[in-house]
């Protein structure tokens, strides 16, 4: 990603900050690795993110501005079930549990 991509994201709040905060936080290994062990799926539309190990293991960011939760009610089910076909196909190996999905 360019610095200048970065950038753009940051401004709109679509792309995590680096890790700053009190000590507690970084002693229980919050940043560490920083920036490496992290990555963002960005749609082209720039209504639908996927951050990966920031705070959460995986967040998923879905935006519409007419509120019809139905809409991204569906928009988020079918994005879930392509990522998930997805890392199923392309990632050999990734840890999946049945009980959770």
């Amino acid at each position: 990603m360019s610095e200048e991509k970065q950038k753009e994201l940051r401004a709109n709040g679509n792309l995590f900050q680096e890790p700053t905060g009190p000590a507690l936080l970084a002693s229980a290994g919050a940043g560490r690795d920083w920036p490496a062990n992290r990555g963002i799926f960005c749609a082209e539309s720039g209504k639908f993110f996927v951050w990966c190990n920031e705070e959460d293991h995986m967040r998923i960011i879905l935006m519409q501005k007419d509120g019809d939760i139905v809409k991204v009610s569906e928009r988020l089910s079918k994005s879930v079930e392509s990522m998930r076909e997805s890392i199923e196909k392309h990632w050999a190996g990734f840890q999946f549990d049945e009980n959770f999905s």
